[in-house]
Formats: C-alpha cells, structure tokens, sequence
C-alpha cells in the first residue's frame, strides 16, 4: 500500500456493522473500522496484575482503523495499543457498546 486506503472489502471509510462475518466468538468487527477509545487511563506498562492506572493525562486506543498502513501505523490487531487525548475525535476513532450477559 502506498499510504492510501486501497478500499480492501469495498470501503473507503467505515464499514456498516456486520459487513463481515463474525469471529469464532460471534463478535462482530473487532478491528479495522475505527481505533476503540476505550475507559483505561494510558501508561507504557501496566501493572504486575495488568490493571491500569486510576488516573492519568491521556486515554487508550485499541485496534487499529481504516486508515492503517504500513507507513502510517501498521497495528492492524485487536491487542495493538497507543495513546489518545481524552477529548479525541475522528472518523478513525470510536468505542465499541458492550454488555454482560
């Protein structure tokens, strides 16, 4: 890839949810859409027992977007990790609804 989004699946930006077939779980888009803003606070390394700190100056993203390449981020995986603002916005950046069952 050259930096520019090939449009692999037949999109440029986001998909619709469920484009995709789910995963061996039955989750649906766990990655490429949207970088996952989620609720922990950002530190290089968690923890002995992995949890993240209570506080901090900037939030975790997780996942990787459409905008991923090889030059640009290359961390298309559902465990890739990076920092954000708290106050983040974008097209390439969202948070996934979850509930307990």
């Amino acid at each position: 890839s050259s930096g520019i989004n090939a449009e692999y699946g037949g999109f440029k930006t986001t998909s619709p949810v469920g484009s995709y077939s789910p995963n061996s779980f039955g989750l649906y888009d766990m990655i490429g859409n949207a970088w996952e803003w989620v609720d922990d606070w950002w530190t290089v390394s968690h923890s002995p027992d992995g949890s993240p700190p209570p506080t901090g100056e900037e939030k975790v993203k997780k996942g990787g977007s459409f905008m991923c390449t090889k030059q640009y981020c290359y961390r298309y995986r559902c465990e890739a990790r990076t920092k954000t603002s708290a106050d983040t916005t974008g097209l390439n950046v969202g948070f996934r609804c979850a509930k307990s069952l």
